[in-house]
């Protein structure tokens, strides 16, 4: 049977942008201000991503723990902001690069 792979990949921006707005619909703790200096996926659990924030102007930085699912629903969320069509269905997951997060979906 043949399946479908799609990846749309955000720069850290987006990846900022997808985060707060999901923050706000879900009423949790606002981000830290500034901007995403890197995320990684916690040791021993991918299932677990950090981010590490870094406000450049006030020389601060900070981290914060999400799940993955939270991290491609954030994704999902600014795609359809943007009119980028995501189908419902099909297993999403989120790969880390260096300055990059690659929503994958497979259908």
């Amino acid at each position: 049977m043949p399946r479908e792979d799609r990846r749309i990949v955000f720069d850290y921006a987006e990846t900022y942008k997808a985060i707060f707005a999901l923050c706000v619909k879900k009423e949790m703790p606002r981000l830290f201000a500034g901007a995403i200096a890197a995320i990684t996926f916690k040791a021993n659990d991918d299932n677990s991503v950090i981010v590490r924030f870094a406000d450049e102007l006030q020389g601060t930085a900070a981290t914060s723990e999400y799940s993955q699912d939270f991290l491609a629903a954030a994704l999902v969320l600014y795609c359809r902001t943007c009119a980028i069509p995501v189908p419902k269905k099909g297993r999403k997951s989120v790969e880390l690069g260096a300055d990059s997060v690659t929503l994958h979906i497979i259908l």
